[in-house]
This record gives C-alpha cells, sequence and structure tokens, in this order.
C-alpha cells in the first residue's frame, strides 16, 4: 500500500533526516584523541580549533548572504562537498600543518550549513503559518540529529575497534555526508526565499540593512552576545570529553585482554551514546521544559548558569580522580545545551525578518566563532600546563562572569 503523505510531513522527515545524517560525524567522539595520536600537543589542537572558529568567522556572513542571495539549497549543496574534500585530508594526512588547510575547509561547511539550515526551516514554518510552532518543530528536528550522534557513537566505537586507527573514521563519514548530499538536491525551490537576479550588486544593502536590524534592538544584541559565549564555551571544551573517558577506560580493571585503543574505544562509544541519547530527548522535550518554566528569557538565564555549575563540577572532580562524575557532568552539558538551543532560535525568530534570518542566524555563528577563537587556545594553553581540571575550573568562573553580563531580558512576543 502506497502512503501519500503531507508537504508538511514530508519536509519534517527531510529537514529530519538532513540533521540524522549531518550528525553521523564518526569522528567526533575520537577528534581529540585523533590529534592527540598524531602527535598534537593541546595547546596546537586549540589552534586548530581557533583555526576552524577563525574561518567561520571569515566565511559566516558571505554564506548567509549567499544563501539568501542565491538560493539556500545551493549554499547547503557546497557545504556538503567542502565537508568531504576535508574528511579526505584528515584520513589521507597526519600532520598538523596539513591539518591546518582541511580545518579551514571544514569551516567552509559549517558556515555555509549553519544559519541556513535553520532559515530554511523557519521559511516552511512562515509558509504552512506555523510560526508558533518554531521551538516546538526545530526541537523535533534536532532530536533527530542527536539521535544520529547516538547512533554514529556505537558505529565509530565499532569501526575504531576492527579497524583500529582513528583516521578510517573520516572515511567513514564520507558514506553519511554524500546522502546528505543529495538529499539537499530534492529540497524544494521555494524554500531558497526571495533570491536576487543580480546579488552581487544587493550583497552590500542587504548587509548594511541587516546589522542595522541587529543593533536597533538591544534584546536582540544581548541575546547575540549571550547565545554565542554559552556556545562558544560549549563548542570549544565538548570534545575534551574523550581524554577524560580514555582516562578511565585505562583505570579501570575491565577489558584488560584488549589493546588501549580497543577499551578506549569501547568505553568512548558507550559514553558518547548515552550522551547523545539522553541530547536527543532533551531536544524532544525543551517545548514542555519551556512551558513549565513559563518564561523564556528567564529558562535561558537558567540554563546559562547551569552550564557554569557543571564546568565547575567536572573541573573538581577531575581534580579529586572522580572521573565518573566528571563524565557524568559532561553528559548533562549535553542535555543543557539540546534544551537551550531551540529556545534561542525561537527567541531570535520573534526578532529577525523572514528575508535576513540567513544573515543574522549566521551573524550569531560569527559571534560564536569570535569568542572560540579567543577562547580555544587558551584551554588547550590551560590543559597542557594546569590540566585539564583547572581548565574547567577556569572556564566555569568565566562562564558565571559572562552570564551575569549578558543576562537576557524579555522577549518580543512576552
Amino acid at each position: 500500500m502506497v502512503i501519500i503523505l503531507s508537504y508538511h510531513r514530508k519536509m519534517f522527515l527531510k529537514f529530519s533526516s538532513y540533521g540524522f545524517l549531518k550528525n553521523l560525524r564518526f569522528f567526533e567522539p575520537f577528534l581529540y584523541l585523533f590529534f592527540l595520536t598524531s602527535g598534537l600537543s593541546y595547546f596546537q589542537i586549540g589552534l586548530l580549533i581557533a583555526v576552524r572558529e577563525g574561518f567561520v568567522n571569515v566565511f559566516e556572513i558571505p554564506s548567509g548572504i549567499m544563501a539568501d542571495l542565491t538560493g539556500r539549497r545551493r549554499v547547503m549543496a557546497i557545504a556538503f562537498l567542502s565537508y568531504m574534500v576535508s574528511f579526505t585530508i584528515f584520513y589521507l594526512f597526519g600532520n598538523f600543518l596539513i591539518f591546518i588547510p582541511a580545518m579551514i575547509l571544514f569551516s567552509l561547511g559549517e558556515t555555509f550549513r549553519s544559519g541556513t539550515h535553520k532559515s530554511m526551516i523557519m521559511e516552511h514554518l512562515d509558509r504552512e503559518n506555523m510560526e508558533d510552532k518554531r521551538v516546538e518543530f526545530y526541537g523535533k528536528t534536532r532530536a533527530a540529529s542527536r539521535l544520529g550522534s547516538a547512533i554514529s557513537a556505537v558505529l565509530a566505537a565499532l569501526i575504531v575497534f576492527f579497524w583500529g586507527g582513528y583516521n578510517v573514521i573520516f572515511l567513514a563519514t564520507l558514506i553519511p555526508y554524500s546522502l546528505g548530499f543529495v538529499l539537499m538536491l530534492t529540497y524544494p525551490k521555494k524554500l531558497d526565499g526571495e533570491t536576487s537576479e543580480n546579488p552581487r550588486r544587493d550583497i552590500w544593502n542587504h548587509t548594511v540593512n541587516s546589522f542595522k536590524h541587529l543593533f536597533s534592538e538591544s534584546h536582540l544584541k544581548n541575546m547575540f552576545l549571550n547565545s554565542s559565549t554559552h556556545d562558544a564555551f560549549f563548542k570549544v571544551s565538548k570534545d575534551y570529553l574523550s581524554p577524560i573517558v580514555e582516562s578511565f577506560a585505562l583505570s579501570i580493571p575491565l577489558f584488560l585482554g584488549l589493546a588501549g585503543e580497543q577499551r578506549t574505544a569501547i568505553m568512548v562509544g558507550l559514553v558518547y551514546f548515552f550522551v547523545y541519547l539522553s541530547s536527543f530527548i532533551s531536544s524532544m522535550k525543551s517545548s514542555d521544559i519551556l512551558k513549565r518554566v513559563g518564561n523564556l528569557p528567564k529558562a535561558l538565564n537558567i540554563l546559562f548558569y547551569s552550564l557554569s555549575g557543571f564546568f565547575l563540577l567536572i573541573g573538581l572532580t577531575f581534580n579529586l580522580n572522580i572521573t565518573i562524575i566528571s563524565i557524568i557532568a559532561f553528559l548533562f552539558l549535553f542535555v543543557l545545551k539540546n534544551i537551550r538551543r531551540p529556545m534561542v532560535v525561537g527567541y531570535l525568530s520573534d526578532y529577525i525578518e523572514p528575508q535576513k534570518r540567513a544573515t543574522l542566524l549566521s551573524a550569531e555563528s560569527q559571534l560564536r566563532s569570535i569568542f572560540g577563537v579567543i577562547i580555544a587556545p587558551i584551554l588547550g594553553f590551560l590543559a597542557d600546563f594546569a590540566g585539564l581540571d583547572y581548565t574547567f575550573i577556569a572556564g566555569g568562573i568565566m562562564l558565571l562572569v559572562l552570564g551575569m553580563i549578558f543576562r537576557i531580558k524579555k522577549s518580543k512576543s512576552e
């Protein structure tokens, strides 16, 4: 029997499939371990992360403008191609200097993808007169990406366990990203938005008008700073989980007959599976939590301070050699991030005009990358010379101060 789906249902499945495929990043749970086994220090890793975030900064606004003025589907397809070239370089080589162009290509993929796909979702909801469902709809599509991450963690562990070496996971990631590229080609043309016949002529005016809108709204400007600092700390610190899990895996009397890399693969796979599974559930429940709190700015502020608290908990427990608590605290970092992100998108959508969404959502990512460029080398330096425990303690204190500075006020809809 042939099941005929409504247009809205088809698009929900496509948006969800995109998130699922995009998050089959088999390399992600093992990224820092891959760098460390390639001979890099934490400071060099921090520099690579700074390169990634720096070029996200360089590419971000042009990518949003291209998406708004030339068509979002085309920009998304370019993003997947950039990712695939980057993964190929990481698979073939193992040198710090060669990793730099690979990171630049990865940044290009991140920037062309980031705000663009969110703006396509919002365009769809606008056309379907479902503006009031933004938090719920985006939370559920984001949940599909978290489910992809959970499955990815298990598959990545199996790949490392049976094939050995961390570089092969970049080769495996080419498969879902090839499917993601094909998926982008099936998106309806109307999600491109109102494209320009002469995009070069309109780029300057579009940029100036978009940023006038940003700085004319004090709530929007403050939300951008709040969201960017929060997400930057999370993004540059989340991959420190794998070295912590490795130290735990090698310190417990389990799987002693296996090689160290295999023991690490099993433990990292298990931990990341539960991390991403909990993130999947939290993304699904974001709108429910918001309803219980009943106040969007209050919820965002509480979640910001919670991030600071868990940073401190990770640092203190790792210092006391209670590594299992550090790992559990990391799990909550991912949960909080995935509860918070749909709320941020919903808040920003109250202020951003539809035609400027890709540009201004990309501007948010650009601010995040600026903070990331600063934070990543600092955390890497601290990790090399003071240890991961004091790195997270320092990060928690910084987050506490920033949370007070960039406290969120009422949203436009309240």
